[in-house]
């Protein structure tokens, strides 16, 4: 597991949870997202960051990943968010 901080200093946990899955977790007042017509989404973002979208990256554990798929995941906490990401290494 990694910490980052987005632009206010909130932390954000970023977890490898599968080989080809990574979870970002963190505190959030509101998100941003989009989806295609089949109302999948290819754009997340956390108040502050980081934004992730399809075709994007992510760096974890000094590696690039490329991100093939994002889903929104429901905590049941009040201002608690996470979001995975389906990944592959981006050589």
């Amino acid at each position: 597991m990694e910490i980052i901080k987005n632009r206010y200093g909130a932390d954000r946990t970023i977890e490898k949870i599968g080989h080809d899955k990574i979870k970002v977790s963190g505190e959030s007042l509101f998100t941003r997202s989009s989806a295609n017509n089949n109302g999948e989404l290819n754009m997340f973002d956390f108040e502050g960051g980081p934004s992730f979208n399809i075709g994007g990256t992510i760096q974890y554990q000094n590696m690039n990943w490329k991100i093939k798929s994002i889903k929104s995941v429901d905590t049941n906490h009040q201002n608690f968010v996470q979001c995975v990401l389906e990944v592959q290494m981006d050589y």
